[in-house]
């Protein structure tokens, strides 16, 4: 058992080899050279983002009502469900 143990702890350690793909090869040298984006807060972005997104009380309650009463008839007829 020690030898499986040892040997499968070989084998992960084999698979975590030094073949990693050389990144810096893969950019051009546009992308190396340009300037670094600016960061800007995410906090105005992400009130912007909920802003354009409207939602409408009335459709998500229906829904929501909707969604309990399915689940409610999938519990009762889970409850009535014989279990040998």
């Amino acid at each position: 058992m020690r030898i499986v143990m040892t040997l499968a702890l070989a084998l992960t350690l084999a698979a975590c080899g030094p073949d990693i793909p050389d990144l810096d090869g893969r950019l051009s040298d546009a992308a190396r050279n340009a300037p670094f984006p600016n960061l800007i807060p995410l906090g105005p972005v992400l009130r912007q983002g909920d802003a354009t997104l409207p939602r409408d009380a009335a459709t998500e309650g229906t829904s929501l009502e909707a969604r309990a009463d399915s689940l409610r008839r999938h519990a009762a007829a889970l409850s009535r469900m014989q279990i040998n």
